[in-house]
């Protein structure tokens, strides 16, 4: 709602703000649909009509930013994007353009779904904020009814909410980074992993150490690459691509001297899934043993050779499966009970040098879900 206190609009233009932080479920484009009838209360209180145009990143996530074409847009929507952070205001570029452009005079307030978008610490609202407001009379508005205005009461209540809005924010950061590290502990991050049996894939349970026999026989091309990857591909219901990456994967895991462990912990889940007895894809997905070794074994199976985690800055070895007995590590609600305590995730933050592609992580995140 726009507050009935900030008076007359009258011919004020406004830009529009949008940001989601890092952690937080939704999106921008959510934010936006969310305020679009307080964005029609605005212009009907103005008078003027803001321009539905984004400027910054592409609010449906179909192209790359680039800030030399994407912050010089015409409109009056100023997108942030996803995991843009309430603290660091000097990482939002979109921001940063936006009060460059509010100084030049092109808008005379800013609104935002509500203060906490613009600034989760009342630090960083106070030095981009605050002397716009002060010094040009600019209008900072948040459609959950909070504004600056003069009275100091209403400042002080602002910064008392913004430094609360930043207290839960870092908790929630400070749990998730918690979270991160249990899962890790229990051996599970979010990764690709092969292709067991009754995973539901359309080549389920194919065999690995087949498959890199027949890379090795087809040969390698003067780059490294796999000779052929189309004709090893078909022999495994595969195209090219995905005989490529695994080639060079496998290739990978043989120089790292965990090839061979890996093969042996694919082949034994998959016969443990086997012996379960019943169809194989129901056992996948119901049965409390099989799941608990699918999430215990993720970490393994997706990095044998050991993983740089990039939330937690540190390097992490998981446990080979081939040294359980998988009877007793399924029935395990933990599996660092296992016997002897001889389920251990190795966490160091020394990285080691040098580091294969197949012991970096891309985007993906640990996490406790499996």
């Amino acid at each position: 709602m726009i507050n009935p206190n900030l008076g007359d609009l009258s011919g004020k233009k406004f830009a529009i703000y949008l940001r989601r932080s890092e952690g937080e479920k939704g999106s921008t484009k959510r934010q936006l649909q969310r305020i679009e009838k307080e964005i029609d209360a605005l212009e009907r209180a103005t008078g003027l009509k803001i321009d539905r145009r984004i400027v910054g990143k592409d609010i449906n996530k179909k192209k790359r930013f680039n800030a030399r074409t994407d912050l010089v847009r015409e409109g009056d929507i100023f997108n942030e994007g996803e995991g843009a952070s309430g603290f660091k205001i000097e990482n939002r570029p979109v921001f940063k353009e936006l009060v460059r452009r509010l100084a030049e005079g092109e808008f005379d307030g800013v609104a935002v779904e509500s203060f906490d978008r613009i600034s989760r610490d009342y630090g960083g609202l106070s030095h981009f904020g605050l002397p716009l407001w002060r010094e040009d009379g600019k209008l900072f508005v948040g459609f959950d009814g909070k504004y600056l205005n003069d009275d100091l009461a209403n400042e002080f209540l602002l910064g008392v909410t913004s430094s609360a809005s930043s207290l839960t924010k870092a908790q929630e950061i400070e749990k998730s980074k918690q979270g991160r590290a249990d899962a890790l502990d229990i051996g599970f991050v979010k990764a690709g992993r092969p292709e067991f049996i009754g995973s539901g894939t359309k080549n389920a349970g194919l065999s690995y150490r087949d498959a890199y026999n027949a890379m090795l026989e087809a040969g390698e091309n003067a780059k490294g690459g796999l000779m052929n990857p189309t004709m090893v591909g078909a022999q495994f219901g595969k195209d090219n691509k995905w005989a490529s990456l695994w080639y060079l994967k496998l290739k990978e895991y043989a120089r790292l001297g965990v090839l061979e462990s890996w093969l042996a912990s694919v082949e034994a889940f998959n016969q443990f899934i086997i012996d379960k007895g019943g169809y194989p894809s129901v056992k996948w997905k119901t049965d409390k043993e099989v799941a608990n070794i699918k999430k215990y074994t993720a970490g393994y199976f997706a990095y044998p050779a050991g993983i740089k985690v990039e939330q937690t800055k540190e390097f992490v070895l998981f446990p080979s499966p081939i040294d359980f007995d998988f009877d007793i590590l399924g029935e395990l609600d933990d599996p660092r009970d296992y016997p002897q305590n001889l389920f251990r995730v190795r966490r160091t933050k020394t990285i080691p040098r040098n580091l294969s592609t197949v012991q970096i992580q891309g985007r993906s995140r640990a996490t406790r879900k499996s």
